[in-house]
């Protein structure tokens, strides 16, 4: 399933940074790339797929100390602003549907704050699936829309299990 964003350009609250940044990307050396896959298809560097449960988790665990309950929607928000906003990226978020957790260590849980859905270009679900062979679909998930996008992607997973 699949939700858009709108992908405004408005929706950064923060101060202006410097302007003399390009429009387009950030100066991270791959607008000269012109190299492409073994399929012939041109890397899309402007373009990246985000685990966002996986950056959820790995926030409040590391930054808010929490040792369970181990998601917070701010961790997603500062990672897809970033993003976004300092380096210029499409952001496309990876979730399990219907994903609930606390935003800004408040409860009760909440589905995906409207701010965060407005800062990425989509947001693709992933249907929850039961059993071993499917505990991490949401891994394989950020992987297959990286590959059909020719993309990078975050995800902070260890692949240990694959």
């Amino acid at each position: 399933k699949k939700r858009k964003g709108t992908d405004a350009s408005d929706d950064d609250e923060r101060p202006q940074k410097k302007t003399d940044r390009k429009k387009h990307g950030a100066d991270d050396g791959t607008s000269n790339i012109k190299a492409t896959d073994p399929e012939g298809r041109k890397y899309d560097f402007d373009t990246i797929v985000v685990n966002m449960a996986n950056v959820g988790a790995t926030f409040s665990k590391k930054v808010l100390k929490k040792d369970k309950h181990f998601f917070d929607w701010e961790g997603v928000r500062r990672c897809v602003r970033f993003l976004k906003c300092d380096r210029k990226l499409k952001v496309i978020g990876v979730l399990n549907e219907n994903f609930r957790g606390p935003d800004n260590n408040q409860f009760p849980q909440v589905t995906m704050p409207a701010d965060i859905e407005k800062m990425c270009a989509s947001v693709e679900e992933t249907p929850r699936l039961t059993g071993k062979c499917h505990s991490s679909a949401d891994d394989e998930m950020t992987i297959k829309c990286a590959y059909r996008r020719n993309s990078r992607f975050l995800d902070n997973d260890n692949y240990r299990d694959w």
